[in-house]
């Protein structure tokens, strides 16, 4: 029987999950490379996902190497990532429902806290397991045990979903059920082949 649910962040709730896809779209605005742009956004995040180095570094970093204030970056990359309402009502819906939730993402801290208080995350998910608080970031099974303590359920009372492809063997490792994300209807659909309750 299912009792937990547990979301990914990015690509899931927000819209776009590639980084690169940012560095190929943003660069060339300025006439920068967007290959060089991709790769110094990927070495940044990796260490702010972990906090090896402060969300404050990561956007000054970037807009270091576009030539522009690190608050404006900030502002053009969050929108570029957007929000996908759509799921967050279907977690809602599953809230309802008494499943207990969790979100456990691989995050830099200034962006995730703001979307969890704007977006009252707290009164939603029962558990927000982030890799820059924890300081491991997945695919490392540690962090998928740490929500599954924390939520106070067993692996084989857990879904698990996510956007990508390498996150879901650690999940099915521990016993979970996974869902490979990719749209609303595919998710609905498959979380009802799990018997989970939506309407």
């Amino acid at each position: 029987m299912i009792k937990a649910i547990i979301f990914d962040y990015g690509g899931v709730l927000s819209a776009e999950a590639s980084l690169q896809s940012f560095g190929a779209y943003y660069a060339p605005k300025f006439g920068k490379n967007p290959e060089e742009f991709s790769k110094l956004i990927i070495e940044n995040w990796r260490l702010a996902r972990v906090s090896d180095i402060s969300s404050k570094l990561f956007w000054k970093n970037l807009a270091e190497f576009i030539g522009i204030a690190p608050d404006v970056l900030r502002k053009d990359f969050l929108a570029f990532f957007g929000f996908r309402e759509e799921v967050f009502e279907l977690v809602k819906e599953l809230k309802k429902k008494k499943y207990k939730l969790g979100l456990l993402s691989n995050q830099i801290e200034d962006w995730l806290e703001e979307v969890i208080e704007n977006r009252k995350f707290n009164k939603t998910f029962d558990v927000i397991v982030t890799s820059y608080k924890s300081r491991i970031a997945k695919p490392d099974v540690s962090i998928f045990e740490e929500i599954v303590e924390k939520l106070k359920v067993k692996p084989a009372e857990c879904i698990y979903i996510d956007d990508l492809k390498r996150n879901i063997p650690p999940a099915k490792q521990l016993g979970m059920k996974t869902i490979l994300f990719t749209d609303l209807k595919q998710l609905k659909k498959e979380l009802a082949a799990f018997s989970v309750k939506i309407d």
